[in-house]
């Protein structure tokens, strides 16, 4: 295999595995990307070869890993990110991502909606960079639906909220979360058997509600 090869999508999605972006990928391709990331060192530039490397979108897969570059390049490339985030989202989804229903720390987690739910977020994230705040909300709001156990997915429609609305909105917004039936703390055994206590929601919740309010 040559890492002069224009397009080869395996390739970038080994390369984007091993900066760290949970996907599956061949590992037939791991020490090519392993030479590809000595040679180019610089992050920024690593993630633009990944790109590179898909060429002209053609199937989901192609779509997601673009897009899932776009959005760890940040802000200099919000508008690619939503380009190719509204692309994918358009499409069935890549069919080689996990689509299970596991049980994890006592929640149950839809793996597809799962990564469904991230891509919204990604799309939502540049959309609010570049202050399209009622488009951002929307899908914010979309990701929280797919990922209710997300107190994260909460927490960022709610900064949405108060940028729109104000404080005690984005403040009421969260009270109204404390319904939600992942903010009561969830007993679970690990995979020793100790019982183990998965609160995260409510500690996630609790402390913005603190921050926005002792805001000013």
């Amino acid at each position: 295999m040559s890492i002069l090869k224009k397009e080869n999508a395996d390739l970038a999605a080994a390369l984007f595995s091993l900066l760290g972006e949970a996907i599956p990928h061949r590992r037939a391709f791991e020490e090519e990307a392993k030479r590809l990331i000595h040679q180019i060192r610089d992050r920024e530039k690593i993630l633009l070869k990944i790109i590179e490397l898909c060429g002209e979108p053609k199937t989901p897969k192609h779509l997601y890993l673009i897009e899932k570059a776009y959005s760890w390049l940040g802000k200099k490339y919000y508008n690619e990110t939503i380009k190719y985030a509204g692309e994918y989202l358009r499409t069935a989804s890549w069919n080689e991502l996990p689509n299970r229903i596991k049980v994890e720390n006592g929640i149950t987690v839809n793996y597809a909606s799962a990564q469904r739910a991230s891509v919204l977020v990604d799309l939502a994230k540049a959309q609010e960079g570049l202050g399209h705040l009622d488009a951002a909300l929307l899908n914010f709001m979309e990701a929280y639906r797919l990922a209710p156990y997300s107190a994260m997915n909460a927490i960022k429609v709610a900064d949405v909220i108060a940028k729109k609305h104000g404080r005690e909105e984005a403040l009421l917004f969260l009270k109204q979360q404390k319904e939600s039936q992942y903010y009561v703390p969830v007993q679970y055994k690990d995979l020793q058997g100790n019982v183990r206590k998965n609160d995260l929601f409510k500690q996630l919740l609790d402390a913005h509600i603190l921050k926005l309010q002792q805001s000013t």
